[in-house]
This record gives structure tokens, C-alpha cells and sequence, in this order.
């Protein structure tokens, strides 16, 4: 991987304001952090829906809720330079991360005006319930009443287009002049989403589901004909050093879980039993009273462990306290002052006109400290086409993308629909996710895509659009932020198998949720294969990601093959509905499936070999021996310089001199000279490759051989 340039994770912020049907953008230089214009970042936004919304009553006064008080870092251009030098390969930095009390050191909000603040918070009623190392948010919570005398302003309750009711400032309220000059941004007075759950359910199979051969239409070896955890790793050539390195995935939630739920599913696919540890938010005490989040919990917890099954610990971070803007400013503090994850599995989101550039701007200085400590951050890209959960209130619509998604130092997920075929459930390809046929049947939704209102792009994503955006006509745009960025399965139509006992037993559930853990989960396992063989983790994805995708490599008999499998067919939005058309999918890079789906061989060699600039192993000479029928044993010389090995087997066979690669993969890291593989078929050719692996880089040797009869 060549030298990323000094600006690959600069980005701007651009706020937006609608003048007569015109869009008016003023743009501020940002470093990754979301620094606003401080006249702009002191103005309190009420929701954007209010305008079509309807007033019902005024809020209880003796109501609690928590407001989040938001602080710009006191070094944010240093922070967002930092970020960029530890995701840079031939940078003296590179992979060098920070612990949460250095960041805040370094670049944090200052210690006497963070003491002020919350001084001022209590001395007005106020009682703290979240505090922050670096000092980016101090979370209170008080009575509406409290807040509407300190805001100078009223809460009332409304009922908004869609029919859901949600509290909102009835006028736009004013921050004191005593914290106007720390403040940037407060969040919480204003609540038009209580939670964002995106899983979808499209068939319940209930306590006793029909076996997939008792079924006509069963597209996997799961319960119900769904697929199974095995299905998923088989069909994406998952690899199998996860237990290279003992790897934390955290997971954000607005809810609780039963554990059983989570058993119940692991002891039906097979599965180990890795440590599954609640973590309230804000002295959330992880009360189950809601079947759409308890559903997209179990999804969550399942689906990292059944793509990993041999992750070491899931967090679950959980806020069940607060709406949803609240929660999530909250856990991602939380998980960025713990500290103990590697990757973070964010399945919810909301538009970003939805979460506004106060919210924004927050997310992003906390992204910032998940970064510069070397957590991965995957995020949703949403459920609802490319028009967003706003997109088609209104006739014709209009294009939205979610957030945090959306943000840049985020690597969005977007959905597919995956086909398979019997009887050794082969992968048969993939299109885009779309079941956006009409208004009311579009429950089962489309994968959210599209381009940032807010983000301008990182260069990170710059050399997508040679072959993506200006040549294929894909959509998008070369100026703002693109998302997704990859993508997986996600039609609920062949979605995965979970039990739920809230919701009935066994369903077969898809969404942007499921494919979120699926690529979350997958990355733990490439980043104990880099732990293990390079002694650093990889920390954010998408400089990697992007780097390395331009636009595959050649095998040694000449065949073109892609780190992502591209998704060619489909679009994320539909014309007649809507009266604007979505995006296009397409080689290269499109704003449906981003840059494709997981090839597990390949992604694992993209992610351990990748050249930071240094000198790489040397050669070595690489040999097969002590064949049987069903076994062989692969041995080397060592490789001056590896501080490890990628190994990758698997069977191939030639037509008319044209290679071709049937069976799955096994992919495996080493830092021995001999592996003995089992389970080959008799009489059948196979490839082996061998990559000796240094932080400068890597050296291939390939053999071929033929098993005895």
C-alpha cells in the first residue's frame, strides 16, 4: 500500500440552509473533527420535522430527561493530524495509538473550563450523568421545568408526519452567556427519534421451526430454511485465525437482551460460548420491555459471534435511559474511555437532517478519540433507500443518508440480496437490497446509500471514482462524502436465523443490522490476524480499505481477482415511487454496495500484507511433502525479516487452460515454517500460497499439487 497523501482523512463539514428551493452551502476546513462555526455551533437546533408536525400538549413539567452539552476539543485540527499520521503507512506514527487520558491530554477540552462547566450545571439544579476524559460532552439531567427556565424556552409534545409522537423546544432556545463560550452545541431538548432500531423481520418460525428440508423455499441450513452462521462464514470464504489474538467487539444498544436468548442461538448453530458482558449506560439496568430493540441486541450479539466464533469478549454497551441522539453521544464516550474494544458494531441511524450538525459535530469529536486509539467504528447505512426515513414523506422526494454512517471516520455498511444454491450452498452472487416497490409495501426496505449533505469527501475515497463515478456513471459525487463504503447480505428475503423469545421463538431477520456485525465481526478476526502477525492492529478501516482496492491482483496464472466481490446490478431507490430515481450500482465504486462484499481470502491477504514503506521479507523456497489421501503437509524455509505467515489453501482446476477455484478457501496465519492441512479430497489439484509477512510488506510463493487417489 503506497503513502497515503498528508490529506487522506481531511474532510469538511458543510452546513446547509434551503432558500427558495435553493441549497446554500458554507463549508468550514475540518480535520476529520467537526469544528462548526462558533456563531452557528451556539445556536440550539429544534427538529427539522416540527415545521409538519402537530402540537399536541405542553410536556410535563416534573419530567426528567438528559441533555447533552457539547464541547469542541481545545486541539481539534491537532487531533484530526494525529488520526491522519496512525492510519499512514511510512509514517513514524503509523499504528502508534493513543490511551483516552493521552488524548485527552493532548488535545482535550481544558481542565478548569470542563470543572466550570459542570460547577455551573450543578449550582442550576442540574445532576451530572455523564462525564467524558477528553471533555467533548458533559451530560445533565433535570426536570423539563429546570430546562426550560435555563434555555429560556417550552417543551411540548407533538405528533409529527408519520404519526409517531416526540417532545421538541416549541421555540428555539437560547444557551446562558455564562457556558455560551464553552458550549457548542446542546442535545437533548429536541427528541423526534426515541430509538432507531433497523432489524427486520421477514418470516417467524416460532418455538419449533420446520427443518430447511421440510421446506420448498429454504435458502440456507438454519432454522426455518434461514441462513445459518455457517451458511454466512461459508459463502463470504470467512477465514479462521480469529484466535490469533484475543479480540473485543463492542456493540452499541438502546436496550436490554435475555442472555438465554443468546444461548439458546449458540448452542443451535454450534457455537462457542464467549463471554457476553452487559455495560449500562448512564445507570441504565438492562430492563427488556422492548421487542424491536431486544431483537436488534440478540441480532447484534449473534451475528458477531456466529461470523467469529472465536472472539473473546462482546461488550454490549447499553443506554435504555435516554432517546436515541443522547444514547449514542453517551456510549461512544463510554466505549472511548474504556478502551477494551476493538471494533465497535453500530446498527442504528437516522438521517443526518435528522441528527442536525449539532449532533453531528458531536459524534465527530468522539469518533475522533475512538480513532486516535485505534478502534474501528462500522456503522449502518440505513434501511430506506436513498431516500432516507424522510426521503418519502413528501411527493417527490428527496435523497438523505444517514448518520453516523455517513461520518468519515466511520466505514459504512450497505445491503445486498444474496443468492446460494444447493446442495453445498455455493455463492451464486449478489445484487443491491431493494424492496422499495410502493409506499405501504416498502416495510422490507432498500439499503441506504447516497451522498453527505454535511461531509465533504475524504480523499481516502478519491481513486474510487476512476473506475467507479466518472467512468460508469454510477452516481455519487467526486465533492461530498460517498457512503457505503462495503457492503453484505441484508435482504430480510435471505436473511439469517435468531431467536428471540420476545418475539416469538426463530425469525429470519435481514436489514443493515445484520450486515453491519457481519462486516464488524469479520474485520476482529482480520485484526487479530494483523496483531499476531505485524504485533499492531489496524485500527481505522477505510484508509486501508480504499488504498488497497485499486482494483484487485493478479494471481500467478494470470487471473484477475477483487479484495471486494463488486456488486453490479440493482439500484437503491425506485422512480416511480419516489419521483427521483436513487443510485446505480456498477463496477467500482457505487453509492449502494460502496466497494463490494467480503472475499475472505483475499480481504485477509489485503489486510495483513499490506506495505507500509519499509523492506519486505525475503525470498524463501516453499514445498509440499508427506501427501495422503486426505491431508498434506507444506513446509518452507524461513523468511529473513517475517514476523509471520498467511497461509491459503484450496482446490482448483483448469478448462481450456483457464484457471478456476471451486471449494472454499482455507485461509490461517503461522509464525511457524510447516502447516499440515486435513479434510482435501482425493485425486484433487490444489493451490497453496504462502505470504511471509513484515511490517514492510510481503513476499508470495505459490506451489500446486495433485492428492493421491
Amino acid at each position: 500500500m503506497g503513502r497515503a497523501s498528508h490529506n487522506s482523512l481531511v474532510s469538511k463539514l458543510v452546513t446547509t440552509q434551503k432558500v427558495g428551493g435553493m441549497v446554500i452551502s458554507a463549508s468550514v476546513l475540518c480535520l476529520v473533527t467537526a469544528s462548526v462555526p462558533a456563531q452557528a455551533a451556539t445556536k440550539i437546533q429544534v427538529s427539522p420535522i416540527l415545521a409538519n408536525s402537530t402540537l399536541i400538549s405542553p410536556v410535563n413539567v416534573t419530567k426528567e430527561i438528559s441533555v447533552v452539552l457539547a464541547l469542541s476539543l481545545r486541539d481539534g485540527n491537532g487531533a484530526a493530524d494525529f488520526v491522519h499520521h496512525v492510519s499512514s503507512p511510512q509514517d513514524p506514527l503509523y499504528r502508534s495509538y493513543l490511551t483516552p487520558e493521552e488524548f485527552g491530554s493532548r488535545y482535550g477540552v481544558s481542565h478548569d473550563d470542563y470543572t466550570a462547566l459542570k460547577k455551573w450545571a450543578i449550582a442550576n439544579g442540574l445532576r451530572v450523568a455523564h462525564e467524558s476524559t477528553a471533555g467533548t460532552i458533559l451530560t445533565v439531567r433535570g426536570t423539563v421545568d429546570q430546562f426550560q427556565k435555563i434555555f429560556k424556552t417550552q417543551l411540548g409534545n407533538y405528533r409529527g408526519p408519520d404519526g409517531k409522537e416526540f417532545y421538541s423546544a416549541t421555540v428555539r432556545p437560547t444557551i446562558p452567556d455564562e457556558i455560551s463560550a464553552k458550549v457548542t452545541g446542546v442535545i437533548g431538548l429536541t427528541n423526534s427519534i426515541q430509538s432507531a432500531p433497523l432489524a427486520k423481520v421477514y418470516r417467524r418460525f416460532g418455538e419449533s421451526p420446520v427443518t430447511p428440508a421440510e421446506r420448498a423455499d429454504a435458502i440456507g441450513s438454519g432454522p426455518g430454511g434461514a441462513y445459518s452462521a455457517s451458511d454466512l462464514r461459508a459463502l463470504y470464504d470467512i477465514p479462521t485465525f480469529g484466535g490469533a489474538s484475543p479480540q473485543t467487539v463492542a456493540l452499541f444498544e438502546q436496550g436490554g437482551f435475555f442472555k438465554s436468548d443468546v444461548d439458546k442461538y449458540l448452542d443451535k448453530m454450534g457455537l462457542p460460548h464467549p463471554a457476553v458482558a452487559f455495560v449500562g449506560v448512564d445507570d441504565y439496568n438492562g430492563t427488556v420491555d422492548d421487542a424491536a430493540i431486544e431483537l436488534e441486541a440478540v441480532l447484534d450479539i449473534d451475528t458477531v459471534i456466529g461470523i467469529n466464533p472465536q472472539v473473546h469478549e462482546v461488550l454490549v454497551y447499553e443506554d435504555g435511559v435516554d432517546p436515541y441522539p443522547v444514547a449514542l453521544l453517551d456510549s461512544l464516550a463510554q466505549i472511548a474511555d474504556d478502551n477494551k474494544a476493538r471494533t465497535l458494531s453500530i446498527s442504528y441511524g437516522i438521517d443526518e437532517v435528522l441528527a442536525g450538525q449539532s449532533q453531528i459535530a458531536a459524534e465527530s469529536n468522539l469518533l475522533t478519540q475512538l480513532a486516535a486509539e485505534g478502534i474501528a467504528v462500522f456503522a449502518s447505512a440505513g434501511d430506506d433507500g436513498a431516500y432516507g426515513q424522510t426521503g418519502l414523506i413528501n411527493l417527490p422526494g428527496t435523497l438523505n443518508v444517514a448518520d453516523p454512517g455517513s461520518q468519515p471516520l466511520v466505514t459504512c455498511v450497505g445491503g445486498t440480496t444474496l443468492f446460494s444454491g444447493p446442495p453445498d450452498n455455493t455463492y451464486h452472487g449478489e445484487v443491491v437490497w431493494n424492496e422499495l416497490f410502493d409506499i405501504q409495501g416498502s416495510i422490507l426496505g432498500a439499503t441506504g446509500g447516497g451522498v453527505s449533505a454535511y461531509w465533504a469527501i475524504p480523499s481516502y475515497q478519491l481513486p474510487s471514482y476512476v473506475v467507479g463515478i466518472d467512468q460508469n456513471g454510477n452516481g455519487g459525487s467526486t465533492t461530498m462524502r460517498d457512503v457505503p463504503d462495503i457492503a453484505a447480505v441484508a435482504d430480510p428475503k435471505t436473511g439469517a436465523a435468531i431467536y428471540s423469545s420476545l418475539n416469538g421463538g426463530w425469525l429470519q431477520v435481514g436489514g443493515t443490522s445484520l450486515s453491519t456485525p457481519i462486516w464488524a465481526s469479520y474485520f476482529s478476526i482480520l485484526n487479530a490476524g494483523s496483531e499476531y502477525v505485524l504485533g499492531s492492529r489496524i485500527g481505522p478501516f477505510n484508509p486501508l480499505l480504499y488504498s488497497a482496492i485499486q482494483w484487485g491482483y493478479l494471481d500467478p496464472s494470470g487471473n484477475l481477482h477483487f479484495y471486494l466481490q463488486p456488486v453490479v446490478d440493482g439500484t437503491n431507490g425506485n422512480e416511480a415511487v419516489a419521483g427521483i430515481p436513487g443510485y446505480t450500482a456498477g463496477f467500482g465504486y457505487n453509492n449502494c454496495t460502496g466497494s463490494g462484499t467480503p472475499v475472505g481470502e483475499m480481504d485477509a491477504y489485503l489486510a495483513l500484507t499490506a506495505e507500509s514503506g519499509g523492506k519486505p521479507p525475503s525470498g524463501f523456497v516453499f514445498y509440499p511433502e508427506k501427501l495422503t489421501k486426505t491431508t498434506a503437509k507444506v513446509r518452507w524455509t524461513p523468511a529473513s525479516g517475517a514476523t509471520g505467515y498467511v497461509v491459503t489453501v484450496r482446490n482448483y482446476y483448469y478448462i481450456l487452460n483457464t484457471f478456476f477455484r471451486i471449494t472454499l478457501p482455507v485461509t490461517t496465519v503461522t509464525k511457524e515454517t510447516e502447516i499440515e492441512f486435513t479434510g482435501l479430497e482425493p485425486n484433487n489439484p490444489y493451490e497453496c500460497n504462502v505470504y511471509a509477512v513484515s511490517s514492510g510488506g510481503c513476499t508470495l510463493e505459490s506451489a500446486y499439487w495433485t492428492q493421491p487417489k
